[in-house]
């Protein structure tokens, strides 16, 4: 008796993370195993970005996930870790992270891929030689050009391209973007940190994506060409393909699926049903010297020699005194000024200080427009605050005096 083979949902991963050349340490962090991909993108300081994403991630890798519901709480809880984190350990206040994942849910008769994004932090879809980006980046800029006010150009350029609406961390509550997508075989997603795409662009991304070569060795060569462009910032990439593999229905425990190959039943990568020579390694490359994982892996140190170590905890007491002094200085305190012709708050000093820029605390409906030229004045240079609570008030009594005018005129 002839019988059927039953298809089955195979995922080969790989990765690779570097600091790129200008960063002193990488506070991207990422995770991969069968079900779960998450890449995240910390920010707040010498310390602060890198704990923020480990934390992240590995509360994310801690949690239930079968479900889109349980993937979303997974993230809601990783939120209120680094947040409460950064409150109990003031060195580290004013930490967060960007985070992106990509999950399988079993909450349908067949698996789906679940996508969930906070920050700007990207998962692009790479389907018949077509790169698709799935998520919406979390930016000031970005939000100024899905409102049309802003082209691609200006976006590279803006002063303000690297300053996020939503992160991990920064607030209790966090708001999470999410989508479900069927599998289909042939996929291949790409899940970056913005040190790539800060880089690259799509077509170069898809370039790379389109000659076929293994997770592990596309993910090392994007890593590798975001330094060659200027490296600026550290860059992270995890790719994640889809494969379909045929089984034998008598061998295997197994129901039979009908002939849509979106709906495939999930095999994980290290459970393989083909030989073995057939099977593709899932692993992750950190950096240019490091080792390559197999299977499971969560974000490590590059190692490195006993000497350089030494070295290295020489130079770090002599200058982590004065780096924590000025990371909290500069992101100490709030300020009032104009962007993109509108009244803001901002978390940080006025213009910034060395790395550390200031971020996007409130955002106002008072225009340029509206103001009186001697505020116009004050604001463009900014107006520095000792803290929120005070820069609310400010703006609430500008809102009052301009209010008053209007009705007096």
């Amino acid at each position: 008796m002839n019988v059927s083979p039953t298809r089955r949902l195979r995922l080969a991963w790989g990765g690779a993370t570097d600091q790129g050349r200008i960063r002193a340490n990488n506070q991207d962090a990422m995770y991969a195993d069968s079900g779960l991909f998450v890449v995240a993108d910390g920010m707040g300081g010498h310390q602060g970005g890198e704990v923020a994403a480990n934390l992240a991630v590995r509360t994310v890798a801690k949690a239930d996930r079968e479900d889109l519901a349980q993937l979303r709480d997974a993230i809601t809880e990783a939120n209120q870790v680094v947040h409460e984190t950064a409150i109990e350990q003031p060195e580290l206040h004013g930490m967060g992270t960007t985070l992106t994942a990509l999950a399988v849910s079993r909450e349908a008769e067949s698996p789906q891929f679940v996508i969930l994004n906070v920050g700007d932090s990207r998962i692009y879809r790479h389907r018949n030689s077509q790169l698709e980006q799935l998520t919406e980046d979390h930016s000031y800029v970005a939000e100024l050009m899905r409102r049309g006010e802003l082209d691609e150009d200006a976006a590279a350029v803006h002063p303000y391209r690297n300053m996020l609406t939503r992160a991990i961390g920064v607030h209790a509550e966090v708001e999470i973007d999410d989508w479900v997508l069927d599998p289909v075989a042939g996929d291949r997603f790409i899940l970056c940190s913005d040190g790539v795409t800060n880089e690259l662009d799509d077509s170069e991304i898809a370039e790379q994506l389109t000659l076929g070569q293994d997770p592990s060795a596309t993910a090392k060569a994007l890593v590798g060409l975001a330094n060659d462009r200027g490296g600026r910032d550290n860059s992270t990439v995890l790719i994640v393909d889809v494969h379909v593999e045929l089984v034998d229905s008598t061998d295997e425990d197994l129901p039979p699926e009908d002939d849509d190959s979106q709906s495939p039943i999930l095999a994980p990568p290290d459970q393989p049903n083909l030989p073995k020579s057939e099977v593709e390694e899932s692993s992750v490359e950190q950096g240019r010297s490091s080792t390559v994982k197999q299977r499971s892996w969560l974000y490590d140190r590059v190692h490195i020699k006993l000497g350089t170590v030494i070295i290295s905890v020489v130079l770090l007491v002599t200058s982590v005194a004065m780096v924590t002094t000025i990371g909290w200085y500069a992101r100490s305190g709030y300020h009032v000024t104009v962007v993109a012709n509108h009244v803001v708050i901002q978390k940080g000093r006025i213009g910034g200080l060395l790395w550390f820029e200031p971020t996007l605390q409130q955002w106002t409906e008072i225009q340029t427009v509206q103001l009186t030229d001697q505020d116009l004045r004050r604001l463009a240079d900014g107006e520095q605050m000792s803290d929120l609570t005070e820069a609310q008030d400010f703006v609430a009594n500008l809102r009052t005096r301009l209010l008053e005018a209007e009705s007096g005129s």
